[in-house]
């Protein structure tokens, strides 16, 4: 039996649904430059928070029977000597099963 198989499909349809639902909210917050609309839709769903991968930023996550929900919002100053830029915002969201990504969404926005 394929490890896939072992999920009960409840739990599967759970992270789906909150996957396609926080992948829609990310649009409106880059949008409207803030993140916070998204990760407010994370926590709805149950994602904690984590210490983020990047030094600046933070992390949201769920893991149940296998599956993990992983929502992270970072930035970075696109500065330049003598040049002064706006931040880079990243909001990455993945659903992945063990090491493995199911699926993925990213949205952009500069402030």
């Amino acid at each position: 039996m394929a490890e896939a198989d072992k999920i009960p499909s409840a739990v599967r349809d759970f992270f789906e649904r909150a996957f396609r639902s926080i992948a829609e909210a990310m649009k409106p917050a880059a949008k409207e430059e803030n993140y916070r609309l998204a990760s407010a839709e994370a926590e709805r769903y149950g994602l904690t928070e984590k210490p983020a991968n990047k030094p600046i930023g933070t992390a949201w996550e769920k893991t149940d029977q296998g599956l993990t929900l992983w929502f992270q919002w970072r930035y970075y100053d696109q500065s330049r000597p003598f040049s002064i830029q706006k931040d880079m915002n990243i909001m990455s969201l993945q659903l992945r099963q063990g090491s493995e990504i199911l699926l993925q969404a990213e949205e952009r926005y500069e402030d």
